[in-house]
């Protein structure tokens, strides 16, 4: 794949709708939410922040590929 294509959205698309990407999204939402799970159960204050740190960067490597898949490079921001 080359990345330094001037749009390679496309790629992105492909792969999470392919069977592998598909698999990766489910597994990255299941880490997730295991995560979310462990903190919930924590006894200290600091390691269910630092589990919930974790958990929000899984959901942000995840919205940071499927942004990738629909905007093209150069159009637009991840800005929220």
């Amino acid at each position: 794949m080359e990345l330094d294509k001037p749009n390679y959205s496309q790629e992105f698309k492909s792969l999470l709708s392919s069977p592998l990407g598909k698999e990766m999204l489910k597994e990255l939402e299941s880490k997730h939410d295991s995560l979310i799970r462990d903190a919930q159960d924590e006894a200290t204050i600091e390691n269910a922040f630092g589990l919930l740190k974790q958990a929000s960067g899984v959901k942000l490597a995840i919205g940071h590929l499927q942004f990738l898949a629909v905007v093209p490079e150069g159009e637009g921001s991840q800005e929220k």
